[in-house]
This record gives structure tokens, sequence and C-alpha cells, in this order.
């Protein structure tokens, strides 16, 4: 089972660490929770030796359990995704798509039930205002550093590349102790009253040394 981001965020904070790429990523088409590895992928500004060719040649790759990771999109204003290479990712494998630039095609991804998470949506494509600096080298996503086969988790309500995987058990305990609070708050609790099963949880991750990574 996969802990919700929400939850998964909250632990990471309550470490002292970060990973939560939402925002600036913001869902084009959402979906339940998945857990990948990120492939990564460093776009650079101009049309460079070979273009965006070397991400086609990816997409042509087993990506079988894999979150493409596109950074530095952003310099263009045109989109690097859309419906083409949201077909390519899903016959490799793909289990997302996270895009730091622009996309389009955004009704393909529902369709496609491909979940894609992007800064902006963009009618014409970067064409040559983009091309592939690097593929399966560290990443940076406003502030946050991926590298390829960190485990990535996105979900209904964000994405987060994980420094640790060792977040999980506790963000799942989390989340049912957030559980615990709206079904008393339903049976007819006080919000003082069952908000003490959310505060004994943050309580005790406190306590709990932070992992190394």
């Amino acid at each position: 089972m996969v802990p919700p981001t929400t939850a998964i965020a909250d632990v990471l904070q309550l470490r002292g660490l970060t990973g939560w790429l939402s925002p600036p990523l913001r869902p084009m088409y959402r979906s339940q929770g998945v857990l990948g590895t990120a492939r990564t992928v460093r776009l650079a500004s101009g049309p460079g030796d070979d273009g965006l060719f070397p991400l086609h040649r990816l997409l042509d790759e087993d990506l079988d359990g894999r979150v493409l990771v596109l950074a530095g999109g952003h310099v263009s204003a045109g989109a690097v995704w859309g419906e083409i290479l949201t077909r390519a990712a899903l016959a490799s494998g793909a289990f997302g798509v996270l895009v730091e630039g622009g996309v389009r095609d955004v009704d393909a991804f529902r369709d496609l039930d491909l979940p894609v998470w992007a800064l902006y949506e963009a009618t014409a494509s970067a064409g040559e205002e983009l091309h592939v600096a690097s593929v399966g080298e560290p990443v940076d996503i406003a502030g946050v550093r991926v590298t390829d086969g960190m485990a990535v988790v996105m979900d209904w309500n964000g994405v987060i590349a994980l420094p640790t995987t060792d977040v999980l058990g506790d963000a799942l305990a989390y989340a049912d102790a957030e559980e615990d609070v709206v079904i008393a708050l339903r049976d007819g609790s006080t919000l003082e009253e069952a908000y003490r099963f959310k505060a004994e949880m943050i309580a005790k991750l406190r306590s709990t040394p932070i992992t190394s990574v």
C-alpha cells in the first residue's frame, strides 16, 4: 500500500527532510497512489547536437515501473510532452511523467490513464528551443535533487521524490492516525478530543531519530 503524499510530506517535514515537487509541479492528470522509480532527463536551451531525439530513444527502452523526470524544460515556453510521447511511454511500461516545463494534449493523459505533472500547458511545441543534455544524471527541480532510480510517489494530492523509503512505514501510521481523527469527528468528538490521535503520532515521530540519507 502506498501512503498518501500528504502524509509522506508531513513525515518528511518532521524528519527535517524535503522531497515534495508540488508545487511547483501541477497535476495535468492525477492518479491513485503510484510508487515508481525515477528515470531522469535534463533538458537545456537550444537545439544541441541531437535535439530531443535522445528522449525518443529512451522511450523505446524498457521503462517498466519508471517515472520519467524531465528537468529544465521551463527555459522554453513550448510543450516538451504530449500525446505521442505519452503513448510511447505507456508502451514501454512507464508509471508516470514529471515535466519541469510545458505539456500539451492534456485530454490524452486522461484517456490513456497516465499521470502527468508539469509546470504549465502550452499550445506550440518547444521545437528547437530545447535539447536533451543528459539522461540518467541527477537533476534538480525547485531545489529538490532527484537521482536516477530514486523512489517517486504520485497520487491525487501531489508528487514526492523520496530521499529515503524508510519514511513510508511512518507515513502509513501517520495516515492511519489522521483517519482516526476523521472517524472521531464523525462520531461526534470535539476537535480537541479527536486531534489527540494525530498529536500522539507527531510526538512519537519527533522522538524517533532522523533517518540518515
